[in-house]
């Protein structure tokens, strides 16, 4: 075994998500006396923000994602780099490194699965290539349990590691730095802050809806504003139909667009919830990393599969992510007292501190790490 692990992380971009935010915390907690990171991008994009210490970083010009073009770009530098572990992230990431590793012969590959509901495409490639890799790692046990119950993986060769959040970062704000951020985010009234990219998956249309019924009933705050802070990807027309939805229901002064916001946690710190209404999710990162900042969290179901979130206690809990549960939960938290949301955001904080520390989610990697590089290749 090797004094020094040569860590080749492979991603398709440094962009604001959860599971680079996971890979930037997991590069920063790790020995560097005895682990030596080094990362391999599709995209070179980097909105994290993070000075990270990574020995090289190497574009593999493919914005959109690994293609065949990048097969032979990714095994000359694993040839070059010689790494001891090829660790990837998401799906055609995890696909295209096991085979980059078995057509260089050098290293052994660890993959990243970080999402439910995934493709049927990507369920018959990890049936295919399962057999190449070393070791896999899920954030969620939903996850784990998709994946042995639609591709027939073993649940033992799956190691669940749940996300971590740096709660030093991830904090409530004084009254003072509070307000201050208030004025310097424009919010006025009562903040409902919705993360995440504008895409089909996070369901922004169905907040839009459930604001829509909420008016409907005479139960919208005259004062509640939403805010939308994530990236637009531009191959989808969904931001589109979100703008159109808007526009149909006359809801455009009480929503706002942010785009990339980098300092995120001085955003959460200064909203009053975060919504979270999710089609589908694994463990997300911006729901503990609300409740880091003590700021409750509003979350669907099927982001919620883990019970990160109790109804009345770390915020709510709202079920199916239809536009009539939405508002209905929308509503439960807009009738709480300002005495229940600071209970919430205090219990919240206490669950992520206990639970999801970075220290533990690194430990936990390294764990697997050490035990891939005692296997036979």
């Amino acid at each position: 075994m090797p004094d020094r692990v040569r860590v080749l992380f492979f991603i398709s971009s440094l962009e604001q998500g959860g599971a680079e935010r996971q890979v930037a915390e997991l590069v920063r907690g790790l020995d560097l006396a005895r682990y030596e990171p080094h990362v391999a991008v599709c995209n070179e994009t980097d909105q994290l923000g993070y000075a990270l210490p990574f020995a090289s970083r190497t574009a593999l010009d493919a914005p959109s994602g690994p293609t065949p073009r990048t097969l032979p770009r990714l095994v000359g530098l694993i040839r070059r780099l010689r790494p001891d572990l090829l660790h990837s992230y998401l799906g055609h990431q995890n696909i295209y490194g096991r085979l980059a590793v078995r057509l260089a012969g050098v290293g052994r590959a660890i993959g990243s699965v970080r999402c439910t509901q995934l493709p049927a495409q990507y369920i018959r490639h990890e049936r295919l290539t399962h057999r190449l890799t070393h070791g896999l790692i899920v954030n969620s046990v939903a996850i784990r349990d998709e994946l042995v119950r639609r591709a027939g993986l073993d649940a033992a060769r799956i190691d669940v590691v749940e996300n971590g959040v740096d709660v030093a970062r991830f904090r409530p704000l004084s009254a003072e730095e509070r307000e201050s951020e208030r004025r310097r985010f424009g919010m006025s009234g009562t903040t409902v802050l919705v993360p995440g990219r504008i895409c089909a998956q996070k369901n922004q249309i169905s907040v839009v809806r459930a604001l829509a019924r909420l008016r409907a009933e005479g139960s919208l705050p005259t004062d509640l504003e939403v805010v939308f802070a994530g990236r637009q990807e531009d191959s989808t027309r969904y931001g589109g139909l979100l703008q159109a939805a808007l526009g149909v229901y006359r809801l455009r002064p009480r929503v706002r667009f942010l785009g990339v916001v980098r300092d995120v946690e001085r955003l959460m710190g200064a909203a009053d919830a975060m919504l979270l209404p999710s089609h589908y999710e694994g463990l997300p990162n911006v729901v503990l990393e609300a409740m880091g900042c003590g700021c409750p969290a509003i979350v669907s179901g099927p982001a919620n599969a883990d019970a990160l979130v109790r109804e009345g206690r770390e915020g709510g809990a709202i079920g199916d992510p239809t536009p009539a549960a939405i508002a209905a939960g929308l509503g439960r938290f807009l009738r709480t007292s300002a005495a229940e949301r600071e209970a919430m955001g205090r219990a919240g904080r206490q669950h992520v501190i206990e639970r999801f520390s970075v220290g533990r989610m690194v430990s936990r990697t390294a764990e697997v790490y050490e035990r891939v590089l005692r296997s036979p290749r």
